[in-house]
């Protein structure tokens, strides 16, 4: 599907020049690749070579070409479908990934600017809100109320993406509200804010249609494993009290009891990695400890109640890795076949582009956090921290400087005027007196 995305115009130069040596650096480094792989004596130094590369060498060379050949307004985007905090609601992160601004970075052993908002969906009543991306990764501290809307993609075809490049900030701009205090909300953000000037473009996004039924790549079974994971870990600690209650009455052996307590603790420190740790990075915890509880010869009940949800988790997570991991294999290795692939029907993407969207999904594997990507409520006491601080301190900042600049703007040009006119007044009065 199509997305608006509003970006400020007073970026473009700034980043066509970035791109500009960024292109040069790619190509000094693929032109020093292809030395070192010429320079080879034999099979064994090459492949000396490609280790040297690292094992993000195809990345290099995919992600590279697109983001240094392509426009400054260049992006692709895909929606992560994930579960709730609560039954009756589901979350939706939209990220769109841009390769305007990987020209500020100087960089391109990772894509461009991979931010996202979050629009959460209450399942009884339809009703929508969505947290934006204020600056750094850092969102919302309140989430805004989008009202009624059918469906995601309503809202994605009626609302704008506004990105702020210098700030790696990304925002849902709602279209003029028909509600008087809502309208007016808008005027006095807008005046706030001062006047901008845009650049609009369409960009094609991936639906979570396209990646789970196209792909079956299933993002929202690996973030609902984590959190029926914690639902069972809370009521199982819960439980805990009142068998420390029977185990004072012998009723419980002591050995139980403590082994019982150890596996929560082992958990508890497993449902930290899965929240904070990027999910590229959990497979050795969660392995360590699914394969403690399933080669244990007498498990207690409670690591009898554990083991299914364990399992689920890693079979979630393998299966999502090894998509990801076979959608930039098959975007590099065989780049003519994977263009053609079903997914891309209809869309207006560039090859490059479709490359860049193939190891995109690899990327937030590798960087974001689970709470990160869709679960701000989740975050660690300093980015908690941080977002308040964007919230209360940088964000109305922001909004007085770009005011200042309006009010600049409109002094020069009342200043202008005034000179313009003085200066019609002075040629007027000279004309009269040279009259005969």
């Amino acid at each position: 599907m199509k997305v608006k995305l509003k970006i400020e115009q007073k970026w473009l130069s700034v980043e066509r020049s970035s791109m500009e040596k960024m292109k040069r650096d790619y190509e000094t480094w693929a032109t020093r690749t292809l030395e070192k792989a010429k320079a080879a004596e034999d099979l064994s130094r090459l492949r000396e070579v490609f280790y040297e590369l690292g094992d993000r060498w195809e990345w290099d060379q995919a992600t590279g070409e697109w983001l240094s050949s392509g426009e400054p307004l260049d992006a692709v985007g895909l929606v992560l479908r994930l579960p709730g905090m609560e039954e009756d609601k589901e979350r939706y992160a939209v990220y769109a990934i841009m390769a305007y601004s990987k020209g500020l970075t100087d960089q391109f052993d990772h894509l461009g600017d991979k931010e996202r908002v979050i629009i959460e969906r209450n399942l009884e009543t339809n009703h929508f809100k969505c947290w934006s991306t204020t600056g750094h990764g850092m969102v919302d501290l309140f989430a805004t109320d989008l009202g009624g809307y059918d469906s995601l993609t309503d809202i994605l075809e009626s609302c704008y993406l506004v990105a702020q490049p210098g700030d790696h900030a990304l925002r849902l701009e709602l279209p003029p509200a028909d509600d008087e205090m809502l309208a007016l909300a808008q005027f006095m953000w807008r005046l706030a804010a001062g006047h901008k000037t845009y650049r609009l473009k369409e960009f094609d996004l991936l639906t979570m249609e396209d990646l789970e039924q196209v792909l079956d790549f299933d993002f929202n079974r690996y973030a609902a494993a984590v959190i029926q994971l914690e639902r069972k870990w809370n009521e199982l600690s819960a439980g805990v009290a009142g068998t420390a209650q029977e185990a004072i009455l012998d009723r419980i052996p002591a050995h139980i009891e403590r082994r019982n307590e150890e596996t929560l603790r082992k958990v508890e420190g497993l449902l930290h990695e899965l929240w904070f740790t990027p999910p590229w990075r959990q497979r050795s915890a969660i392995r360590s400890v699914y394969e403690d509880l399933k080669t244990e010869p007498t498990p207690t009940d409670l690591e009898k109640a554990l083991l299914p949800y364990l399992e689920e988790l890693q079979s979630a997570l393998e299966d999502l890795i090894e998509k990801a991991e076979y959608l930039k294999w098959k975007s590099v290795i065989d780049k003519k076949e994977f263009a053609r692939s079903g997914i891309f029907r209809g869309l207006d993407l560039s090859n490059l582009a479709k490359q860049a969207f193939a190891v995109a999904l690899e990327d937030v594997l590798k960087e974001h956090t689970l709470a990160y990507i869709a679960y701000p409520e989740r975050a660690t006491m300093k980015d908690k921290i941080l977002r308040k601080l964007f919230g209360v301190i940088v964000l109305p900042t922001r909004l007085l400087t770009s005011f200042k600049e309006a009010l600049l703007g409109v002094v020069k040009k009342i200043g202008a005027r005034i000179r313009g006119s003085s200066s019609r007044d002075e040629t007027a009065t000279k004309e009269t007196k040279s009259a005969p």
